[in-house]
């Protein structure tokens, strides 16, 4: 689990949510965001698809998003986190 940790807290200091608390809350909103467009009708892209490869493309690459918006959402509340727990001990 510290492995985790140590991975989540590198990628959001990558990312830049370090610098201030403001930045990795804005991330987190952004994924929020992502999540309820999607919920709303974002599968729409996929009928205006017009062959079986462009819906396979397209797929894809929604999986991919899909993964780097749980990855981002991650690293933005541990990073978070850390700030919270920072500011209790001082």
């Amino acid at each position: 689990m510290e492995h985790m940790g140590v991975l989540l807290t590198q990628t959001a200091r990558g990312m830049g949510f370090d610098r201030t608390r403001n930045c990795a809350a804005y991330a987190l909103a952004g994924v929020a965001l992502f999540w309820v467009v999607g919920l709303l009708g974002g599968l729409r892209v996929l009928h205006s698809a017009s062959s079986p490869m462009a819906t396979l493309v397209l797929l894809y690459a929604m999986l991919a998003i899909v993964i780097l918006s749980m990855v981002i959402a991650a690293a933005a509340m541990f990073e978070l986190g850390r700030q919270a727990g920072e500011r209790r001990r001082s």
